[in-house]
């Protein structure tokens, strides 16, 4: 027997107090005492307390036996238990970080932050009152991008291609946290009351704070495909856990790439499997389509003539810390002068970090002749085009990157910390497709000797994507946004392109003339 003890009932937790565990046989209740009782330590193994919100609430479930000797039962009890944060202590020395400019000091003062989320939902409730939603208004919004991206832009090109634009308004709203302020703040909660359809990509921290409407369908495309670190509340108690009431609640519907994720997502976001789709992710459909990524090949290598003949190597690792305000990579784990010697005349290596990640990478300028910050460049899928090895560690950007059937080396020196601190939903060194290094000498000598291992590509894919088409931007609009999951017709049949034609896999071109991906 399972209990998401985080997501119970109406994407809630257990409810405070004590619960009784009957079990049942058919429609008639058994006793617990005609149970094996002889595993009973394990109840206070299995009890557990989930800290969250900074260590100032817990969340505790412990598991008994009552104190009946005639029938004893199977007990859960539940507490959520609190503390005040206290007075705000003021640091001291080099590190007590800068002050709150004034007028954000006096902002707070006149108005806190539950008097601000009130104003908030007033402002909501008025906006929706005055000009409520036609049936056609939809939003393209993320507060972690300034602009189109990712999945959000595919199905934003998809619906104008089908003439859709001329039937339904486009709207946007594109921040991140440094961009926002009250008057997008308001011009945000404005749109989101007066919208049929809210699509956005990543975590939107504004909806936790207002009453949306059971009216609006909440869409999560998310960002990434399938990785390995736990999101969500899958990281519950854990560094960064959300809280009870979160954000990730309110999505009407989240997409993914097939029905084997369907439990992670729900799980991740706290809500019922039914409102995890396996659609395929938008973005795949650019991807997949071998006249782009033809054309993207020649674009990139016309850019970049000097880089033509060369192996290029794509190091985009994931960021650590919590999130965008605390990102960053320990940049000394890189020994750029070793690198630089391995490439040789052979490699060139692009680095691409996670867009949370500050600043540029600290390249010596004597090294930039073969090591390169493609940063700028303006999409990683297309880097994916003309990469011939990945290097990674717990990014989710091998989800694409093993449709091309090219080797992925996993650079995951902290791998036993990560894995303590932030979570795996799977097990990391039997499901990685390709080598793991865990210094970098051994990603070195596994790159020099091109000793990569891609017996687990196959198994891969095959469990992350039920769809390897250029429909799955389709399937969104048809399934979500036009209908909803009941529409859906071919359910999780595995419709696969043809990836390696001929008898050339792709990424075994002459390099002199890498004219195709």
């Amino acid at each position: 027997m399972e209990i998401n003890v985080t997501n119970f009932q109406d994407r809630r937790q257990v409810p405070n107090g004590t619960w009784r565990v009957v079990p049942v046989a058919g429609e008639e209740r058994l006793p617990a005492a005609d149970f094996d009782l002889t595993a009973i330590d394990r109840l206070d193994v299995d009890s557990r307390t989930f800290l969250y919100d900074r260590n100032r609430t817990a969340y505790v479930i412990a598991f008994g036996i009552s104190d009946d000797d005639e029938n004893p039962e199977f007990l859960m009890r539940t507490y959520q238990l609190f503390r005040s944060a206290g007075p705000a202590k003021k640091k001291k020395g080099p590190n007590k970080g800068p002050k709150k400019p004034l007028g954000k000091r006096i902002g707070l003062k006149v108005l806190p932050r539950a008097r601000r989320r009130k104003l908030a939902n007033r402002v909501y409730s008025l906006s929706r009152r005055l000009n409520p939603p036609r049936g056609n208004r939809i939003l393209f919004a993320s507060e972690m991008r300034t602009g189109l991206g990712g999945n959000l832009l595919r199905v934003h090109d998809r619906m104008i291609e089908r003439g859709l634009d001329k039937q339904w308004q486009f709207r946007h709203s594109f921040r991140i946290p440094s961009t926002a302020n009250k008057w997008t703040t308001l011009r945000l909660i404005y749109l989101l009351a007066t919208s049929d359809v809210v699509l956005m990509d990543d975590y939107f921290g504004l909806i936790a704070q207002l009453g949306i409407s059971p009216d609006t369908k909440i869409i999560q495309l998310w960002h990434a495909g399938s990785g390995f670190k736990s999101v969500g509340y899958s990281r519950f108690g854990r560094y960064g856990s959300p809280k009870l009431t979160n954000a990730h609640r309110k999505y009407t519907y989240v997409i993914t790439g097939s029905e084997h994720l369907v439990p992670v997502y729900a799980e991740a976001f706290g809500i019922e499997e039914s409102a995890v789709v396996p659609t395929g992710l938008p973005r795949i459909d650019t991807f997949l389509d071998e006249e782009r990524s033809r054309k993207v090949v020649e674009d990139f290598f016309t850019a970049n003539p000097k880089l033509r003949g060369k192996k290029i190597v794509l190091f985009a690792p994931t960021f650590r810390g919590k999130g965008i305000s605390d990102a960053h990579y320990d940049y000394d784990r890189i020994d750029f002068a070793k690198l630089h010697e391995v490439c040789g005349d052979k490699y060139v290596v692009l680095f691409r970090m996670h867009h949370f990640i500050p600043g540029s990478v600290p390249i010596p300028a004597e090294y930039s002749d073969r090591l390169l910050d493609f940063a700028s460049f303006p999409d990683t899928n297309d880097l994916l085009q003309v990469t011939d090895v990945l290097v990674t560690d717990y990014s989710s950007i091998i989800y694409e990157y093993t449709l091309l059937d090219r080797p992925i080396l996993f650079y995951a020196y902290d791998k036993d910390s990560y894995s303590v601190i932030r979570g795996f939903h799977r097990d990391y060194d039997s499901v990685a497709p390709g080598k793991i290094c865990v210094t970098f000498d051994a990603l070195l000598k596994a790159l020099q000797d091109e000793d990569f291992d891609t017996s687990k590509v196959a198994q891969f894919r095959e469990e992350n994507f039920d769809f390897v088409d250029t429909n799955s931007a389709d399937r969104v609009i048809d399934w979500l946004i036009l209908g909803d999951p009941s529409d859906r017709q071919t359910g999780g049949d595995h419709q696969w392109l043809d990836l390696a034609p001929d008898d050339t896999a792709p990424g075994d071109e002459p390099l002199s003339d890498q004219s195709e991906a």
